[in-house]
């Protein structure tokens, strides 16, 4: 993932994150879509063909709940959800 605004660490550029992400989706009693996400974004930089890490600066996102997330976060997992629909229909799953 490329930053939007790369970071500064100890002197050094970290322009990309490492993503980790895990989305688990569900239903309310109503029938209305839900998710529980978990979103950590480690600082990454590659130098002289090393990658490296800035694991202490991660940026994380944790809700257990759509019902509490902002209008870019539901729009971000509107469109993770929406790819995975795509895949599981090519697949036919």
């Amino acid at each position: 993932m490329i930053a939007s605004s790369p970071s500064t660490i100890d002197g050094k550029q970290y322009d990309r994150y490492a993503l980790n992400l895990i989305i688990s989706g569900s239903y309310t009693p109503e029938g209305q879509p839900d998710a529980s996400v978990v979103c950590n974004l480690t600082p990454l930089r590659i130098a002289d063909g090393e990658v490296e890490t800035a694991p202490a600066h991660a940026k994380s996102i944790r809700l257990g709940t759509l019902a509490v997330a902002d209008a870019e976060t539901l729009k971000a997992v509107g469109a993770i959800q929406s790819a995975l629909q795509e895949f599981i229909a090519t697949k036919g799953y």
